[in-house]
């Protein structure tokens, strides 16, 4: 979380958005998870390793925790948003990563559609 939307003298703090107490643990936990987990598909696309090695089991749990901790954010009274939109983004990328891990192709766009088929 490098960049912000907000001026320097509002910057999320503790004392502008009493949420991010809460979250804190939450928040560096998932980013720690994240940077391992880039960091495995990266030594992968160096070919530093042949397979990425990433726990499923392990996965889940972060992206339910993501989920948990989106949601306690987006329904504060008053929302750090840039805390939210880097952890939002952490959730799409986890997400992927779970597709991968499942080795299949129903997120996406479709071959081919065909009318009679239906939904």
């Amino acid at each position: 979380m490098e960049d912000t939307y907000y001026l320097p003298n509002t910057e999320p703090s503790f004392i502008n958005y009493p949420v991010l107490r809460d979250e804190q643990a939450n928040i560096e936990a998932i980013s720690t998870y994240a940077e391992r987990a880039y960091s495995a598909l990266y030594d992968y696309n160096e070919a530093i390793y042949d397979r990425v090695d990433i726990n499923t089991d392990e996965l889940e749990q972060y992206i339910t925790l993501c989920r948990q901790t989106c949601s306690n954010l987006g329904t504060a009274d008053r929302i750090p948003y840039d805390v939210l939109i880097e952890l939002r983004s952490i959730l799409a990328e986890l997400y992927r990563l779970r597709q991968l891990a499942a080795g299949t192709d129903t997120i996406g766009v479709p071959d081919e559609i065909k009318e009679d088929e239906g939904i």
